[in-house]
């Protein structure tokens, strides 16, 4: 069986040089050298030369810098237009300065004199060049990173700030939206002064959308507190069928307006956890308001509660519109909604869902939602710690 070969770690060199006899001189200073440590090839005109740097098949290039009737210089300048290949080396007759310079602008590594080269000066130049190069490419991976980190940073924020203006878009839209039956209300009551019966319809149409600016500044509330890290929790133990059955009894009216049927599967009394009994139930009255919201009549809403290990898992699954996979990733975030085209209701701020996620997290729990596509329903998970 035949044994594969060792790899070739040999650094390739490239020498451009119109002089059979450089091409000698420089083949003995590599035989100087440390060995096994380089290869070195040859060509000898300008068109090959420019030819084998745009290939990029060597590691380092040795440039004569008379080349016939053209230079050194004008290879490398034509070179870098097309290739990053690897560093060059410009070799010349004399020391000039302005040679040197113009080497150095053209994006030469180095500028060496062929009378005063030795094999110590030319490894010693390699090297460095090789080195040069690697920073030079660790730099570039180094910025080409941080440009895309930038721009990912940038579209988030440009991502944020269209969230935000739709927020506040819809924040005036729902905090108006009350004004106009509360001042119909008003005057209705104006005018009905002995009409007890239009005096209560009035009463309890104010008192309704009362309630709705109510709840949607509470959340508001909720959400600069939770994000300041202001808000306090009341812990106790308490049995979690307690929390689930007040978040029912807070749901029930708007499941019903919604006219869906609603299957609750009450809870073993002896699953106990450590919890705020309002924000807790907060939790779950926001999930049964959500399937509330995102279920066509005629749908179902389940809530089930049971223990799993030393968890206390509460389901909250709907037959609605379900999550489209590109919202399903983003749906605990801030200002997050489903198409409105698909939300029959057409309200709420887009809060809801992140309030959840931060209150249970407070409680040491977790939440996770699961949507098969859209018109397919949902299904939120809440887990909590249950000793």
């Amino acid at each position: 069986m035949a044994i594969p070969s060792a790899p070739d770690t040999r650094v390739r060199v490239l020498l451009i040089d119109d002089d059979r006899d450089d091409y000698l001189l420089t083949r003995d200073l590599f035989a100087d050298m440390p060995a096994g440590r380089y290869h070195l090839d040859w060509v000898a005109d300008y068109d090959s030369g420019l030819a084998a740097i745009r290939r990029g098949e060597h590691d380092v290039y040795l440039l004569d810098f008379r080349l016939g009737e053209r230079t050194g210089l004008d290879l490398l300048a034509e070179a870098r237009k097309r290739t990053s290949a690897g560093p060059v080396i410009l070799l010349t007759g004399q020391s000039v300065w302005e040679v040197d310079l113009a080497a150095m602008e053209h994006g030469a590594a180095d500028f060496l004199e062929k009378g005063r080269l030795d094999a110590t000066i030319l490894d010693r130049s390699i090297r460095y060049a090789l080195q040069q190069r690697r920073y030079e490419m660790e730099l570039e991976s180094q910025v080409e990173s941080r440009t895309e980190e930038l721009a990912r940073a940038n579209e988030a924020l440009k991502e944020a700030d269209r969230r935000k203006d739709e927020f506040l878009a819809t924040l005036a839209h729902e905090l108006r939206n009350p004004l106009a039956p509360i001042r119909n209300a008003l005057e209705i009551m104006r005018v009905s002064t002995g009409n007890s019966e239009a005096m209560d319809r009035a009463r309890n149409i104010v008192e309704r959308q009362v309630g709705q600016m109510v709840r949607l500044i509470n959340d508001l509330l909720d959400v600069s507190r939770i994000t300041r890290g202001k808000l306090v929790l009341n812990k106790e133990p308490i049995g979690i069928h307690e929390v689930v059955e007040a978040a029912v009894e807070t749901s029930r009216p708007l499941l019903e307006e919604a006219q869906l049927t609603f299957r609750h599967t009450a809870a073993d009394g002896s699953i106990v956890v450590s919890a705020d009994r309002l924000r807790l139930a907060q939790v779950f009255a926001n999930l049964l308001n959500n399937a509330a919201k995102y279920t066509e009549p005629g749908g179902t809403v389940t809530l089930a509660a049971a223990r799993d290990g030393r968890q206390a898992v509460v389901r909250v699954r709907d037959t609605g519109v379900g999550i489209p996979p590109d919202v399903l990733p983003h749906v605990f975030e801030l200002f997050t909604q489903v198409d409105r085209n698909l939300n029959r209701s057409q309200g709420g701020l887009g809060i809801g869902l992140a309030l959840v996620q931060q209150i249970v997290s407070l409680h040491g729990g977790s939440v996770t939602v699961h949507s098969e596509g859209v018109g397919k329903g949902s299904e939120f998970v809440v887990r909590l710690p249950a000793p």
